[in-house]
């Protein structure tokens, strides 16, 4: 498995429909694709009889049928000529939710159905329990998907009030740490897959990163400033800043990089541009917007950047 692939599925657990087009996945990345279909976290699923045909010079939508003399999907021009369609033009795949989560939480002593259940159709699931360090019982788990919606965020939330926790849940999802809106009830700690992930190539979640992302109080080390292994966490002075999007958590990365080997200073314009900011975003003001905490550990001036507790 990649890096590509794993981005892939996450962002085809995104997806509207539950049905991909085989061969709309190919057009991101027919490698990851076919990765992900053999792995069987993508699997076959039907046909979508929809194809755009070429005739007097327009783009229409036709319905392809299956030919059972032909063997064989398509359709008839206005000429009435039979005009076939490969069979992976059409083809259609879902994820195997099951299976996907089963590897997510493969480095956890897990105690539940053998499959995911339903909470609220093809959105929400219960995937069971897990042990924790730090937790005083198992850890009900739960997996959503689309949080940005605020269709989907409303029924969640209204779902996580009918149903509290007895100490803590988890609420993996598919949708970007920046992107989940802040909920109130806090003993449900919603958190992206990838932001907990041991190796950004693989599903498992790290049960390191797991726990300090959820008990986040328990695990500074060096004082009197420490990280968490994702960036997600910075401690300072015992205080927990907690940082979601990616871009923050690699430039965080790459400025505790020179602060942990002695560095004195780094290039701000070359920090930006390794954490993946190159729209426009020249300064740390524009890269953690709306909050002023990140002042308190990074400071800068003529151009350099630096870390300083």
């Amino acid at each position: 498995m990649s890096k590509r692939a794993i981005n892939l599925l996450l962002r085809a657990m995104e997806a509207r429909s539950m049905s991909l087009q085989t061969s709309t996945l190919h057009q991101v990345s027919r490698s990851a694709t076919d990765a992900l279909i053999a792995a069987k976290l993508l699997m076959p699923s039907g046909h979508v009889p929809v194809v755009v045909g070429m005739d007097d010079y327009e783009d229409e939508p036709l319905e392809a049928t299956w030919s059972a003399e032909l063997k064989s999907f398509g359709y008839h021009d206005s000429a009435g000529r039979w005009v076939k369609v490969a069979n992976q033009d059409i083809a259609v795949c879902k994820v195997d939710y099951g299976l996907a989560l089963a590897k997510m939480l493969v480095a956890f002593e897990r105690a539940g159905p053998s499959r995911p259940t339903s909470l609220v159709t093809d959105l929400i699931w219960e995937v069971g329990t897990i042990k924790l360090a730090g937790a005083k019982a198992p850890v009900p788990v739960w997996f959503a998907r689309r949080l940005g919606d605020p269709g989907v965020w409303a029924q969640l939330e209204a779902l996580i009030g009918r149903k509290p926790p007895q100490e803590i849940r988890i609420v993996l999802t598919s949708t970007l740490g920046e992107r989940i809106p802040a909920t109130a009830q806090k003993r449900n700690h919603i958190i992206n897959v990838a932001d907990v992930a041991g190796d950004p190539a693989k599903l498992a979640i790290s049960p390191q990163v797991l726990g300090a992302r959820v008990f986040p109080g328990q695990v500074q080390r060096r004082f009197p400033i420490d990280h968490s292994d994702d960036y997600g966490i910075v401690w300072l002075r015992g205080e927990a800043l907690t940082f979601k999007s990616p871009k923050q958590r690699r430039l965080l990365n790459v400025l505790f990089d020179a602060y942990e080997t002695g560095s004195a200073t780094c290039l701000t314009e070359a920090v930006l541009y390794e954490a993946g900011y190159k729209d426009g975003t020249n300064s740390f003001s524009k890269v953690f917007s709306g909050r002023d905490d990140w002042r308190s550990f990074i400071k800068y001036a003529d151009g350099n950047c630096w870390i300083e507790p």
